[in-house]
């Protein structure tokens, strides 16, 4: 849902340095906000951010980002140091280390029998640990699968086990709407949604038009809740007006009886 401690805003660099950047290997567009403090870059440098586990490598693709919230500002990255040359070579080979690494599991994994999805090989940003990402009806037994990839690329492997709703967005994509997915690139996690909310907005409740690429109901229903509740009151408002008049007790009149028709010349 929207925060309400604040009013919404397209505020640009509030109080401070900040550029929009990306983050590792994110991809469809994801921007996430890095404050600079006194040094200045421009659109595409190499940094070297605070991350979630850890340094890790960054590009900026914006020296203006908008932010929706005053609050934004809380949430961001702090910078290290700008990334040298060699760093910038070893975030490509990790890239290229994460793609072997995934074509390998997803070999092994078929011939191991496992019904899983694979989602992503994350290596670190100091390469001591690859994180194996999978999506599944159950939870499956990897330890066979890590331990082949561990001998294969000398690195420790842990297998993690996500929801659908993680899985695309990770994977990212493009929704019915046109843009790239809320989940992969700015929706910082996932709200209960129920069919309820789309019925509270005066939404058909129609399974192919409500279900997003995961497979599960829109996000977009939780958090345009109160828009939507907003819009159709006034959509069913001035659909009132065009009706005329409501009879007491809140009913539409029925249609007034139209004129008999007129007799037919003898």
């Amino acid at each position: 849902m929207s925060c309400s401690s604040c009013s919404l805003g397209t505020l640009t660099n509030p109080g401070g340095n900040y550029v929009g950047a990306r983050l590792a290997d994110a991809e469809d567009g994801k921007v996430t906000l890095v404050f600079m403090g006194e040094v200045q870059v421009r659109k595409g440098e190499k940094l070297i951010v605070e991350g979630d586990d850890g340094p890790e490598f960054a590009e900026v693709t914006t020296v203006s980002p908008v932010l929706a919230k005053p609050c934004s500002a809380r949430k961001a990255r702090r910078l290290l140091r700008l990334a040298s040359d060699s760093e910038h070579a070893d975030f490509v080979e990790r890239l290229d280390l994460q793609s072997e690494a995934f074509a390998f599991a997803e070999e092994r994994s078929r011939a191991l029998g496992l019904e899983i999805s694979l989602v992503k090989c994350a290596v670190g940003f100091d390469r001591r640990r690859m994180t194996l990402l999978y999506a599944a009806d159950q939870r499956a037994n990897t330890r066979d699968l890590c331990r082949e990839l561990s001998e294969r690329f000398r690195i420790r492997v842990d297998a993690r086990m996500v929801g659908v709703r993680d899985e695309t967005k990770l994977v990212g994509g493009i929704g019915p709407c046109g843009l790239t997915l809320c989940c992969s690139t700015w929706l910082k996690g996932f709200h209960p949604v129920t069919i309820k909310m789309a019925k509270m907005q005066g939404i058909t409740p129609n399974p192919s038009k409500l279900t997003g690429m995961c497979g599960r109901l829109k996000c977009c229903l939780a958090y345009e809740l109160e828009g939507g509740i907003e819009a159709a009151r006034r959509l069913g408002s001035k659909g009132a007006d065009r009706r005329g008049p409501a009879a007491p007790g809140g009913a539409v009149p029925p249609p007034a009886p139209s004129a008999p028709p007129a007799p037919a010349a003898s």
